[in-house]
């Protein structure tokens, strides 16, 4: 009997997936520097998670008789000039950035995919006044202008990580934009 008759439609599909993911898996364990890299990021997103559970004292909590204690098996990493535990204070802290570094880039992404598409589907008259737009942000410091809008809004985690997102999605639109551009052009 024909093999292929036996096979369901979307097997031949799942079969190439499964083949393509082995070979990006196989580049990627070559590359030391990605494993590393890798391995930071799902660390820190361990230490993230687990946050309440690994540190020994609470974040916030002042002890001005142990102020500027160097590391110790009481303190791993010491305590600063409030008495408070560097590495407690280092675990609840990667929560916040991880926090802030989703928000941000889901923000990024969201504004650069709406705009870069706006962009390449309408091109024109449309696409040069979006791509000039992008070009007059880029122009813009963009630390400067985090602080600037920061100062404006007032100092609140939110705030942050709206800005951040706000201020960083020209890279993105740019992608999108030639990826619809290559699109349109095809038949």
């Amino acid at each position: 009997m024909n093999s292929s008759v036996d096979k369901k439609p979307g097997t031949r599909t799942l079969e190439r997936r499964r083949r393509q993911r082995s070979i990006v898996w196989m580049h990627l364990r070559r590359n030391r520097l990605a494993m590393v890299g890798a391995a930071v990021v799902v660390l820190v997103a361990a230490v993230a998670i687990a946050g309440g559970r690994l540190a020994p004292f609470p974040p916030n909590r002042t002890d001005v008789k142990v102020k500027l204690q160097p590391p110790s098996s009481e303190h791993l990493l010491g305590t600063d000039q409030l008495g408070r535990d560097v590495f407690s204070r280092m675990v609840y802290g990667a929560r916040i950035s991880l926090e802030v570094g989703i928000v941000a880039v889901c923000i990024s992404i969201v504004i650069g995919i709406l705009v870069g598409a706006v962009a390449g589907y309408y091109g024109g008259i449309v696409d040069t006044l979006i791509m000039r737009f992008v070009d007059m942000m880029m122009c813009f410091p963009r630390f400067f202008l985090i602080l600037t809008i920061i100062a404006v809004l007032g100092p609140n985690i939110y705030n942050v990580m709206v800005v951040i997102g706000v201020t960083s999605w020209m890279g993105t639109a740019r992608m999108v934009r030639a990826e619809f551009l290559s699109i349109r052009a095809r038949d």
